[in-house]
């Protein structure tokens, strides 16, 4: 390996980890909509140079999760009715056939990593990732899942409003069980159509709320 390889090795795991650790965050809920990732600050914490920091946030930028303002750099974008409009779209068209093709294959260990999330102590954003992971894994479509994984990194703080700010964490927490129910009991029809009502219940309330008086 001559070192050129080497240094594209090294930077490229620098540029995949500084992505890993700010989605990480999105996920989590500590980045809101509109603050401001400043490269200098961010090489300064990560005690990298700015390069891989640049990259990590074009990246980012690329798959929707973050946008780059005219002097204001990569920011977190602010909700509005259009995203959460994509959003909820494409996990209504992404979700319900990993699940359909999940539940015959779910295993004790899947239900159980569910349930799980049902109760975990993270952050409400990454225990409902947790939980759909879960029971969409055994679909076997990495592709797929990798894609409404990216989904629940961008819904987070949609899924914060709706939960925390309109009132939904009750209609959410519910809806969870019932679902996991079906999934217990191998019934792929009655959890697709669960799922469903999950995602439209928070959808038709963020669309509401963001394109009346009450939105940001």
């Amino acid at each position: 390996m001559d070192a050129l390889e080497s240094y594209t090795i090294i930077y490229m795991s620098t540029v995949d980890e500084l992505q890993a650790v700010l989605t990480g965050a999105l996920l989590r809920g500590e980045l809101a909509p509109g603050d401001r990732l400043r490269q200098d600050d961010l090489a300064a914490r990560f005690g990298v140079s700015k390069i891989p920091v640049r990259e990590a946030l074009q990246r980012m930028a690329g798959l929707g999760l973050l946008r780059f303002e005219s002097n204001r750099g990569a920011v977190v974008p602010r909700l509005d009715v259009a995203g959460a409009e994509e959003i909820f779209e494409l996990r209504r068209a992404l979700e319900p056939p990993l699940l359909g093709r999940a539940v015959e294959r779910l295993s004790i260990v899947d239900l159980a990593e569910a349930e799980l999330g049902l109760t975990a102590t993270a952050s409400p954003t990454e225990a409902n990732w947790a939980f759909h992971r879960a029971l969409y894994r055994a679909a076997g479509w990495d592709r797929g899942l990798a894609t409404v994984e990216l989904l629940h990194v961008a819904v987070a703080p949609y899924v914060l409003l709706y939960e925390e700010d309109l009132g939904g964490q009750a209609h959410s927490d519910a809806e969870h069980h019932e679902l996991l129910a079906a999934c217990r009991a191998g019934d792929a029809a009655r959890a697709e159509r669960v799922l469903l009502v999950h995602l439209d219940r928070a959808a038709a309330a963020l669309t509401a709320f963001l394109g009346g008086a009450g939105g940001p």
